[in-house]
């Protein structure tokens, strides 16, 4: 099946020469740089993704958190270049060091699926009503012309539903998808997409609709996926709990852009940018009493129809004049931490000679937990 056809370039966007600089990492795999897909309908266009840039290094995960419409599942689905006509997408993605955007059509639907893979929101939706598991595995592995996995057949997709967790592969291999659960299904999902072993999964919500039982096991399958296979992941999510339990980095999207990135432990023990303290301070917390949990006022802008400067700024308990001006950039502000405010960023060009030294956001919660009470990040907490 064709895909259809999207128009990508490499052009600067008008975020290039404000992005944080990236300094060249060890074992990166997959490197995005000032991504930015425009979308048109008939006279109108909507910049949904502005200026993104992560690198994602083998065996790490990395999360893009952050809430509906803020251009998480966009993103991904514009590195796999699986957008039509109606989308242009400039920027930089390089898999490997191979330019993703360069490549033919016929060119990407090789790379796509066997080097760089996706496990879609929805596995009931993405799945083949009318075909049994079993097959819907092997034709992944005939469309690539992985011989040694094509020619073992039926077996090879066994094999690949145990290396998921399930306990009889031949039954569910022989099932059609309406005769199994949502569990099962996305352990489906997740085999057909590991089964040319590519060197970058992206997983878009993945434990979404499941319950708190089987998000962990799906979680924890992902975990032990990139032990065996080596691969790099990308997970799109916006529970903030799946983040800090899955992810070795993080990546906080609002109004499509990056406005923090940094190692997950870190972006959640001290936040500087406000909106994500104002997301940990929406949790609830063992100690904090009902009723009282913070909220961010308003809404997000919808797509396209971003503010004048910082997109947060209307919603920011921290906001300055400057900051409805001018819209600032993700810069570095420690080692490994990059975020997108000149209130805790003094190298911000927008940031006023009396910015404060770079530091944690204070957006207190209505009431703080016990010290010695868990967090709602702690493993096993409130999600």
């Amino acid at each position: 099946m064709s895909t259809p056809h999207t128009s990508t370039s490499r052009a600067p966007g008008p975020a290039a020469a404000t992005t944080a600089a990236r300094p060249a990492q060890p074992n990166v795999v997959l490197s995005v740089h000032d991504l930015n897909t425009t979308f048109a309908a008939g006279s109108r266009t909507s910049n949904v993704v502005r200026g993104v840039s992560f690198d994602l290094r083998r065996g790490q995960t990395l999360m893009l958190l952050g809430e509906s419409g803020s251009g998480k599942s966009v993103t991904a689905r514009s590195i796999m270049r699986l957008y039509g006509r109606n989308a242009t997408i400039t920027g930089s993605v390089r898999l490997s060091g191979q330019e993703l955007l360069d490549l033919s059509a016929d060119r990407m639907r090789g790379v796509r699926g066997a080097r760089i893979a996706l496990v879609p929101q929805d596995p009931t939706g993405s799945l083949d009503p009318l075909r049994r598991i079993g097959a819907q595995i092997t034709e992944v592995l005939a469309l690539h012309n992985v011989e040694r996995l094509r020619r073992a057949g039926r077996r090879q997709a066994e094999e690949l539903l145990r290396l998921v967790g399930i306990n009889d592969p031949k039954r569910v291999a022989d099932s059609y998808p309406h005769e199994l659960s949502g569990g099962m299904r996305q352990r489906a999902v997740i085999a057909i997409a590991v089964s040319c072993d590519p060197e970058v999964l992206i997983a878009d919500e993945p434990t979404t609709a499941l319950d708190v039982t089987v998000q962990k096991q799906i979680l924890e399958l992902f975990a032990d996926l990139q032990d065996r296979l080596g691969m790099a992941t990308l997970m799109v999510t916006h529970d903030v709990g799946v983040a800090a339990e899955a992810g070795d980095r993080v990546g906080v999207m609002y109004a499509g852009r990056l406005v923090e990135e940094g190692p997950a432990a870190q972006v959640f023990a001290s936040p500087r940018h406000p909106y994500t303290a104002g997301l940990l301070a929406a949790l609830p917390s063992p100690g904090v009493p009902r009723g009282t949990l913070r909220s961010i006022p308003g809404s997000p802008p919808p797509a396209g129809a971003f503010p004048a400067g910082c997109a947060f700024a209307p919603r920011c308990p921290v906001a300055r004049d400057s900051c409805r001006t001018d819209d600032p950039p993700l810069v570095a502000v420690a080692p490994d931490r990059s975020v997108a405010c000149p209130v805790v960023n003094p190298a911000s060009p927008s940031a006023p000679p009396s910015t404060p030294t770079a530091g944690a956001v204070d957006i207190p919660s209505p009431a703080a937990p016990p010290a010695d009470q868990p967090s709602a990040l702690s493993k096993g907490g409130p999600r």
